[in-house]
């Protein structure tokens, strides 16, 4: 069973496209979680998902929520929100499976995780065309990477023409 705590547009969006999901706040019988909202319940159940490894997918706000359950905190930057760019992605992550070096992505909020304030127990995994960290997976050794993914994308925004690809890896890992 797919979690999902969040605002009805991007549930509605993952529904369309095929994606088994139901709003809850508990993790009882979950499989995987999908937040994207930002609050301290929020960042309560991804430190419980982390516990009992259970894969978090962080989008929107859901990404701040997960720097604050790793204690980390993110910065406003000079940015426009909803604008269309260029986003680097490490493909050798699973959420990004199949997809190029260098996507288009729709941008989330103007906050990105500074290189002098990100917690040690994340991974820069994507960054902004102007070098801004705006997607992160945790690490859980040296150099591996876990199951807790927070992406500051919009995903249910056709600017992000990847969105499908990149739920889907992540659903499918």
């Amino acid at each position: 069973m797919i979690i999902y705590m969040g605002e009805r547009g991007t549930f509605d969006y993952l529904a369309q496209i095929g994606i088994p999901i139901i709003f809850s706040s508990t993790l009882s019988q979950a499989e995987k979680v999908i937040i994207t909202e930002y609050s301290d319940q929020a960042v309560r159940m991804i430190r419980e998902a982390i516990l009992v490894n259970i894969p978090v997918l962080g989008l929107l706000d859901g990404f701040q929520s997960v720097i604050k359950a790793f204690d980390g905190r993110c910065e406003e930057i000079e940015c426009a929100e909803g604008k269309q760019e260029w986003a680097v992605v490490d493909t050798s992550i699973p959420i990004y499976n199949g997809l190029e070096t260098t996507i288009k992505i729709c941008r989330g909020k103007p906050l990105a995780v500074l290189e002098t304030v990100m917690p040690s127990e994340l991974d820069c995994i994507s960054r902004s065309s102007e070098g801004e960290i705006i997607a992160v997976c945790n690490l859980i050794a040296p150099e591996k990477h876990g199951n807790i993914y927070g992406l500051n994308y919009y995903i249910a925004s056709g600017l992000t023409p990847d969105a499908e690809t990149i739920i889907k890896n992540f659903i499918n890992m």
